[in-house]
């Protein structure tokens, strides 16, 4: 498929050269969604962005102002728990898209490329190309221990799958070998603050740039509104992944009936919100919702503390109940404990009154109120979106000067 081309804008006195910059993401909401901020500041720097993702995100996509180049994936439903598992589809993804990816760049090759942690066409074709990469991490950078704390292995060729990962990745000429690639990327824009990084003096990225989260306008999503009932909003969800799960859901309806809050609850297309019984006036259940419009309002948020949404959350200010449904959520979890932003209320320990007394213990507790507050600061000072970008100029800005142009 060609990559179409798009409408250029003035570069910032001072920028790279107008130049093509190349995305390639797996298709999940909580590594797609964190980027399209990134690509939003790019093209308004005047480059062209082309966004490898499959047709799910195409809308997302193209409202970020980047061109879709689209992959196909079969349909695996939910993402497994078993993070190896997780891992091992992702191999089988990237290795069967990207032959197909580079005949779709082949007459348009990028500048740069940029490449989500489970994205690994774009590292295969980036080194075909011989063209520098910048490696995006929507959850913690690699770290001392992450093998064990995430997935229970002790080495990265233990994962199914990375025998072909390798073999690709020495067929393309790659400079590094699969250890590298996994466990200390060359260059690091990760989206989270440095103080929210598992271990952050154990990483082995040669260069690691937290810029926090990148939020920009999301329109596409639709608007909520907040009641003017004057209740305090309690915001309930459990991501876009681990959703099929009715009997957390009518543990929360439980935990608020007859309470003073209003609840705003997602259960995702899994979820018949009729399998959740009467619900009361005071609890609305949607299939998804504007996450940022809701955490806007929300004084508590009860999460599955997957990063993309843990760190909305505190970018606004608010409290975490942190629910985890698996590894790399846990890891997560704990860190809001340590750190103070919240509580982690293990899934299985999840009854209609451990909720309802976590969320008044994170809602009344000053010292929680003060580390959200001190995270908050943290990510507005990592520089979100415009960060990002400047790592991509900078990086552009070293290459030599395309045909036309200027170097700055």
């Amino acid at each position: 498929m060609p990559v179409s081309s798009i409408p250029a804008q003035a570069a910032r006195p001072g920028s790279a050269p107008h130049r093509h910059v190349a995305v390639f993401n797996v298709p999940q909401a909580g590594h797609v969604l964190p980027t399209l901020a990134v690509v939003e500041q790019l093209v308004r720097r005047g480059h062209r962005v082309s966004y490898a993702v499959t047709a799910q995100f195409e809308r997302h996509v193209r409202a970020a102002g980047a061109t879709p180049v689209l992959y196909e994936a079969a349909d695996q439903g939910e993402a497994p728990e078993d993070l190896v598992l997780g891992v091992a589809q992702a191999i089988g993804l990237n290795l069967g898209a990207v032959e197909a990816l580079g005949a779709a760049f082949a007459d348009d090759r990028p500048d740069v490329v940029l490449y989500d942690v489970y994205a690994w066409a774009g590292p295969l074709l980036a080194s075909r190309w011989g063209v520098p990469t910048i490696h995006l991490s929507p959850s913690h950078v690699p770290y001392e221990g992450v093998l064990e704390e995430m997935f229970g292995l002790d080495d990265v060729s233990r994962f199914p799958g990375f025998a072909g990962l390798a073999a690709a990745l020495t067929a393309h000429g790659c400079a590094v070998g699969v250890h590298e690639l996994t466990l200390a990327p060359e260059r690091v824009v990760a989206f989270l603050p440095r103080a929210f990084q598992r271990r952050p003096e154990t990483v082995r990225a040669k260069e690691c740039h937290y810029v926090g989260p990148a939020l920009a306008d999301r329109s596409f999503q639709g608007s909520w509104r907040r009641p003017e009932t004057g209740r305090e909003v309690v915001y309930v969800s459990l991501g876009s992944q681990f959703t099929r799960r009715p009997d957390f859901y009518r543990s929360c309806v439980e935990a608020f009936r007859g309470t003073d809050h209003h609840v705003v609850m997602t259960v995702g297309q899994g979820v018949d919100p009729a399998e959740l019984g009467e619900l009361p006036a005071n609890v609305e259940v949607h299939v998804s919702v504007p996450q940022l419009d809701v955490l806007a309002a929300a004084s508590v948020f009860v999460t599955h503390a997957g990063m993309g949404s843990t760190m909305e959350a505190l970018a606004h200010g608010v409290p975490l109940v942190a629910v985890p449904q698996m590894a790399e959520q846990r890891v997560n979890a704990t860190q809001i404990e340590r750190l103070g932003l919240g509580v982690h209320l293990p899934r299985e320990e999840v009854t209609g009154q451990s909720l309802r007394e976590a969320v008044r213990r994170v809602a009344a507790d000053a010292d929680i109120a003060a580390g959200v507050a001190a995270m908050r600061q943290a990510i507005d000072e990592a520089g979100g979106a415009a960060a990002a970008a400047d790592v991509v100029d900078a990086v552009l800005a070293g290459l030599p000067a395309p045909v036309g142009q200027e170097a700055p």
